[in-house]
């Protein structure tokens, strides 16, 4: 893996590591302006207590900075053993949940217990709601509400502007994604890849709802989380959400040339994630993770209209799942890789053989590793 990133970072790779291996100081929030104004959402959250700031480029988001890092006590001796994603939760002063827990010392409910990753990475320590052995007979629920961890965040889906569907918690790199899409008021926007329902959700408000967007995602689960949360911002206007293998789409669908715009976000390695406490891919994950990847691709070219755009984007560093796949849409599929508006000061513009790529990563304004690209069909 680290042989992967050095084809792009050459001797900044350990850098970029190590600043992997820590969350960006800001956590962004797109605000709803559907509903609310930017200043708005900032004087209500101002009342709760919580200071968030207007981003300097992107007029939707807003961002507040997490606390930290602060020192862990090293006198307990009880704990928790969890998978990489509620570490990295717990990291950044989220509260434990079951789903995450892979295993348990004998605890008592109130009882003081460390969180470590399944890699031994101590992030954190919570008070247990529960003992050791009830944890084990749910599959559900509150383990542990967070006392003390190396950051710290505001809860923001516990902040009345959530509650009241005005801000959706989404990472900048992805509003960017939707603004170099630049969907149009009467376009028909697919959205292969669309669950949780951030990039399909700022389409219908960047549109005013005005476009017609059809969100696939692979199965119904995904798909109803989609709809929660789009339901929620009452962002649901024009969207048929459907559960299905996208990758289908030009063969069960009458959509071949009929789409106006694309959105391509396909599963990757996940190497921008931060914090990235563990690098645990293999080459063998990347190289199925980019032949999955060209699929999506092989049914945006068709569905799209000549002169239609797609947006392929990840939330990895590899440049087998990045450049390259996107060289093969050109290359073998036809499309022709387009500039887009390139004023946002925190990424970083990238040639690679006859295409054009945009890359976030923590080296340029501490951001996440992050990768798009537009492709137009001539």
């Amino acid at each position: 893996m680290l042989n992967e990133l050095r084809r792009v970072y050459g001797s900044l790779t350990q850098r970029l590591v190590e600043s992997l291996a820590t969350p960006p100081r800001r956590l962004y929030i797109r605000v709803n302006t559907l509903r609310a104004t930017v200043e708005e959402v900032l004087e209500e959250m101002g009342k709760e207590g919580v200071r968030a700031r207007k981003d300097e480029e992107v007029d939707e988001a807003v961002y507040v900075e997490l606390e930290g890092p602060f020192k862990l006590p090293g006198d307990i001796d009880k704990a928790f053993i969890v998978d990489e994603k509620t570490a990295a939760s717990v990291m950044m002063g989220s509260n434990l949940y079951r789903p995450g827990v892979l295993k348990a010392d004998s605890v008592r409910r109130g009882e003081l217990v460390k969180v470590v990753s399944k890699h031994g990475f101590y992030v954190g320590v919570v008070e247990a709601t529960m003992s050791s052995s009830e944890l084990f007979r749910v599959s559900k629920g509150l383990i542990g509400v967070n006392i003390v961890s190396v950051y710290r965040a505001p809860k923001i889906n516990e902040l009345s502007v959530y509650r009241k569907g005005l801000i959706y918690p989404q990472g900048l790199p992805a509003m960017v994604t939707t603004l170099f899409l630049n969907p149009r008021e009467g376009d028909l926007v697919a959205d292969l890849n669309a669950s949780p329902g951030g990039k399909t959700g700022h389409v219908v408000q960047y549109t005013k709802g005005k476009s017609r967007v059809i969100a696939f995602d692979r199965n119904t689960p995904k798909i109803e989380v989609l709809k929660t949360n789009l339901e929620r911002l009452g962002l649901n206007i024009n969207v048929l959400a459907i559960p299905y293998d996208s990758r289908y789409a030009h063969l069960d669908f009458n959509l071949n040339e009929r789409v106006d715009r694309v959105l391509i976000d396909p599963p990757c390695s996940n190497l921008g994630v931060r914090p990235k406490l563990t690098f645990d891919k293999t080459l063998m994950d990347i190289l199925n993770n980019a032949n999955y990847q060209k699929q999506f691709l092989k049914t945006a070219y068709r569905i799209l209209k000549k002169g239609g755009v797609a947006v392929y984007s990840t939330c990895t560093l590899t440049l087998r799942e990045n450049e390259e796949v996107v060289s093969y849409a050109v290359k073998e599929l036809g499309f022709e890789s387009i500039e887009a508006d390139s004023r946002f000061s925190r990424l970083d513009k990238v040639y690679f053989e006859d295409i054009v790529g945009y890359r976030f990563h923590p080296l340029n304004g501490d951001m996440p590793g992050y990768f798009i690209a537009l492709l137009k069909k001539p």
